[in-house]
């Protein structure tokens, strides 16, 4: 995130020409295949997770129609959020001529015996642990669909029947998305190329991370994508963040389903609320991952005295992350949590136009109203078990 003087959408960025908000599953997978199924060259598609079910059958079909008309496919998941995709889907779609791959596959029960008895022969083995430790559990966490290079989606909706209302009905997940059309920006297909060739061909690989880190690190304040490919541009990204948030004057709102900050984020959230600016947390009363809560509630008390605002959304699950510091808006698939600063990658966009910053302001409004606000007296008066408990997985802060 850039620290620029101005706080406002810029009007003199024009990497897209269309911005479109969606806080429903139905309403953006919608979209998306309506795309898919007009579009004339390309179907670029990377996701975490890629679950069996009605949307993934319907997304299956209409990739499958495009690559008969001869539309080139290409379909990557994660191997930890997808496990069973090529089983349910990957090889049907390469038989009909798409490209299918997972990106870092689960290694089998064989591989990972030889491997772990490999290390033990070999020189430097602490450092060769960590290495595939680190390269084990940094996954591709992006939600991103490019239709004929010009239109793309992106933000918290992974292709899993949870997200829809028609299948779940009041139980379907809360997420946000964005769509753009009019794309010029070359960032988004050096994104998922970069990831797409990865251990797959080192030279195309190179050249696309190359030029990524080049592109991104060269960009001039207030522009409007953020990739955390390489180390040196989570470090950039993280910097900025700080810098807006200590920056900030009216207002932190902030939506996130896997509330666990790093300290030097925590601070300034609370700085930002002792000198009276209006911080609001929507975090999930109901979670996808219930540990997760327990960490995050280890962080209320010092918010709330502070005079943070915590509401915990009750309607479903929450899945959404976006942030708005003053006027300035950042929606994506990255969580405040240890891993999308650490480990996975993640793709967030700043919305350029005053009408997508005005829609998200009134999703905020109505996820204020289907919370429930938390109250320093029920902190207070959590059990010692529970107090505990918090305070123990509170450890596993980095992982989650």
């Amino acid at each position: 995130m850039s620290h620029s003087a101005t706080q406002t959408p810029s009007k003199s960025l024009k990497s897209w020409t269309g911005e479109k908000f969606y806080f429903k599953g139905d309403d953006y997978f919608n979209d998306v295949l309506k795309a898919v199924k007009r579009a004339k060259k390309t179907v670029d598609f990377e996701v975490y997770i890629y679950e069996k079910g009605v949307l993934a059958d319907r997304i299956t079909k209409a990739l499958l129609q495009a690559v008969r008309r001869g539309v080139k496919v290409r379909l990557l998941v994660d191997g930890i959020g997808s496990p069973d995709a090529y089983m349910n889907y990957g090889q049907k779609l390469k038989k009909a001529g798409a490209e299918f791959r997972v990106y870092h596959r689960i290694p089998s029960a064989f591989k990972v015996f030889f491997g772990i008895f490999g290390f033990l022969f070999k020189k430097n083995t602490v450092h060769r642990f960590k290495s595939l430790w680190f390269h084990m559990n940094r996954r591709n966490h992006r939600k991103l669909v490019m239709v004929d290079g010009g239109k793309i989606w992106m933000g918290g909706f992974n292709v899993s029947d949870d997200h829809l209302e028609s299948v779940k009905g009041k139980d379907a997940w809360r997420d946000t998305g964005l769509g753009l059309t009019g794309v010029r920006d070359q960032v988004f297909s050096l994104a998922f190329e970069t990831a797409w060739y990865e251990r797959r061909d080192y030279r195309l690989w190179r050249l696309r991370r190359k030029r990524l880190i080049a592109w991104l690190s060269h960009k001039t304040p207030g522009y409007a994508v953020q990739v955390n490919t390489a180390r040196r541009l989570r470090h950039k990204f993280h910097k900025d963040l700080l810098e807006r948030l200590r920056r900030a004057k009216k207002r932190i709102w902030v939506t996130t389903p896997y509330f666990v900050p790093a300290l030097p984020v925590f601070r300034a959230l609370l700085h930002a609320a002792l000198r009276g600016c209006d911080v609001r947390l929507v975090l999930p009363e109901k979670s996808d991952v219930p540990v997760v809560r327990w960490v995050s509630m280890s962080f209320f008390l010092p918010l709330l005295k502070a005079g943070c605002r915590i509401f915990e959304y009750e309607k479903s699950v929450l899945h959404a992350k976006t942030l708005v510091v003053d006027d300035w808006a950042l929606v994506g698939s990255s969580n405040f949590n240890h891993r999308s600063f650490l480990f996975d990658l993640e793709v967030d966009v700043v919305p350029q136009k005053r009408s997508s910053l005005k829609s998200l302001e009134r999703q905020y409004g109505v996820d204020f109203k289907q919370s429930r606000e938390a109250v320093l007296s029920d902190i207070k008066l959590r059990p010692f078990w529970s107090r505990f408990l918090t305070w123990l997985v509170f450890g596993l802060r980095y992982w989650l």
